[in-house]
């Protein structure tokens, strides 16, 4: 039986990242940048009104001033401001020549064509011209999983079509007779399938395309189930299930008969223990014991190094030291507990989440970590916590 650590250095031993491509900024969520992107002009590009007020040169104020134009955003000024004028300006509209400060439209009291205008200090009340960004500064590096966040800076960039690592292709294959869709009421004996929506689900974190079916517990099934898709046509194969030694467990089988080589079977891992991986020159593929929890954290621990991998070269789990709300107990194998992250007396605490076995989902509903507990833990004492939300 492997170690994770020993199963996660075989992963990364057999992965490759995918080659780049450029895809519309709209097909690039979850993707990975794979350039630096910097800006092209400067952040404003143009000295602009932070607020809605009066545009004016401060040695002007405190005044009565003359009010000689309106600058609405989005239109460029085409006056020039003299000695004791100025200019109605509107949030975000670009100042006019011969002005150096916006006084705020409250502070100020208007009758007519004149405005008394409060003591401003130049450049008050404006954002000044690449006060933001200077034109060449990079503003989003090689590397980053691009969210919504970061997208929409490339929106504002103008970047429209990023150079992002290809999305990984998964072809995922839920065995069990007893499975039945979400959307059916279960006859005695069947129970509805999972597992097919919470992978699609962790996979959409990676821009991943997937591709499921559904097959029995019987060989032939499984084998037309797989060959269902072309063999070349994905870069990662999820078996949900068959991965232990039942009398209804295909899944090794099958990667053998597709010409697979085992790279391991076993990891010394709870839950998740019967974990299968494989490879077929570049592909890669993972037999997960069928119960959810088992699936989750198969997938955070594991999965999700092959596919870090795939998209940025990188393996390394995102852990931080956190401390434990509760004890927990030791396990001969190293446990991954879900757990809620809180705040108590102003420090990070991990909250454990109670869970009967491995197919229990009800208790991955609030967790936001997974607890690394290679041996018992005490209330109080420190934990090696990954970040899975």
């Amino acid at each position: 039986m492997h170690s994770l650590e020993a199963a996660r250095a075989l992963i990364a031993g057999a992965c490759h990242p995918l080659p780049p491509e450029r895809v519309p900024l709209e097909q690039a969520l979850g993707r990975v940048l794979r350039e630096s992107v910097a800006a092209r002009e400067d952040f404003p590009a143009f000295d602009r009104s932070a607020f809605d007020g009066y545009a004016l040169c401060a040695a002007d104020t405190p005044g009565l001033l003359r009010v000689v134009a309106e600058i609405p955003a989005g239109l460029a000024p085409t006056i020039e401001l003299s000695a004791g004028e100025c200019a109605r300006i509107f949030t975000g509209a670009q100042l006019p020549t011969g002005t150096d400060a916006v006084a705020m439209q409250e502070d100020c009291r208007r009758e007519g064509d004149t405005a008394s205008i409060p003591a401003i200090a130049r450049w008050q009340g404006i954002r000044r011209r690449g006060e933001d960004a200077a034109a060449g500064t990079v503003l989003l590096h090689r590397g980053i999983r691009l969210g919504a966040v970061e997208a929409s800076l490339l929106a504002q960039l103008g970047h429209t079509t990023p150079l992002v690592g290809t999305a990984p292709r998964i072809f995922h294959v839920v065995t069990g007779s007893e499975l039945v869709p979400p959307d059916e009421t279960p006859e005695p004996g069947k129970i509805r399938d999972s597992n097919t929506t919470l992978i699609a689900g962790l996979a959409a974190a990676f821009g991943a395309s997937i591709t499921a079916r559904r097959a029995g517990d019987d060989l032939p099934t499984l084998l037309a189930a797989l060959g269902s898709e072309p063999d070349f046509g994905w870069d990662v194969l999820l078996i949900s299930g068959g991965a232990s030694v039942g009398d209804y467990d295909f899944g090794a089988r099958a990667l053998g008969e597709l010409g697979f080589s085992i790279q391991f079977s076993q990891v010394n891992l709870r839950p998740g223990k019967p974990l299968i991986f494989a490879t077929r020159g570049r592909q890669l593929a993972f037999v997960i014991p069928g119960n959810p929890l088992s699936h989750f954290v198969c997938w955070h621990v594991a999965i999700r190094a092959a596919l870090e991998m795939l998209t940025t070269g990188e393996t390394a789990l995102p852990v931080f030291t956190v401390v434990a709300d509760s004890a927990l107990p030791g396990n001969p194998r190293e446990t991954w507990w879900p757990a809620r992250l809180s705040i108590a007396e102003g420090r990070a605490v991990a909250v454990p989440l109670k869970w009967r076995s491995s197919g229990d989902m009800t208790a991955i509903g609030d967790a936001d970590l997974l607890l690394r507990i290679p041996t018992a833990i005490a209330a109080g004492g420190l934990v090696e916590a990954l970040r899975i939300s």
